[in-house]
């Protein structure tokens, strides 16, 4: 992961805790019903997530996004749904090009049913004034939907979340380095003439 081990390791060095540890092209595929087998392993994920844990402090701008980088990516909640609530308004809205999810609850197990066997790795965050910041991260690994076990080539996501006035992260709208069309058609047809590379 050439690309992200600048920033992950210019991170590390300011924290105690192993911070480099991603999403699929993601989530046409949480507008699709989820099969029960499916839904399982997100509700076990998630089980043991404080939802009811204090709301983070109010501070600046940069220094939210920096602590907020730092724990999508210790946690990997960006594919696992194993969120801090303390950062989030529980309102919180999610927006990719496919779908929309509403609430940080169904975020969370939406996320994990669908892109538990991925991994996220952040390349930089951007603070963008007055309440905006995003995130470039690389995604990998295989998806559970449609089906188990579909591979996902690397691609990166561009993630831009809002902050209310009480400091709280309200809502995030992702979009991607390849369309989702493409990265579907090549987990099932690589050899398909057109496609685009994987991220590398």
């Amino acid at each position: 992961r050439p690309a992200a081990e600048p920033y992950c390791n210019a991170l590390c060095t300011r924290s105690s805790s192993a911070w480099c540890a991603a999403k699929l092209g993601r989530r046409a595929t949480l507008a699709m019903p989820l099969l029960p087998i499916l839904q399982q392993p997100s509700l076990a994920e998630v089980s043991d997530i404080q939802w009811n844990e204090p709301k983070r402090k109010k501070t600046s701008l940069a220094n939210l996004a920096d602590d907020f980088t730092r724990a999508f990516q210790q946690t990997q909640w960006g594919v696992n749904g194993r969120v801090q609530p303390r950062f989030f308004d529980d309102k919180f809205v999610f927006r990719d090009p496919d779908v929309t999810t509403n609430g940080l609850q169904e975020y969370s197990k939406g996320t994990g049913a669908v892109l538990s066997n991925c991994k996220a790795d952040a390349i930089d965050v951007t603070v963008k004034e007055p309440k905006q910041f995003a995130i470039r991260w690389r995604i990998a690994g295989t998806a559970n939907v449609p089906f188990p076990g579909l591979k996902i080539k690397p691609y990166i996501v561009t993630s831009t979340f809002t902050v209310n006035d009480d400091g709280l992260v309200d809502s995030e709208t992702d979009s991607f380095s390849i369309p989702t069309w493409d990265l579907l058609l090549s987990a099932i047809a690589p050899w398909w003439p057109g496609l685009a590379e994987p991220t590398p």
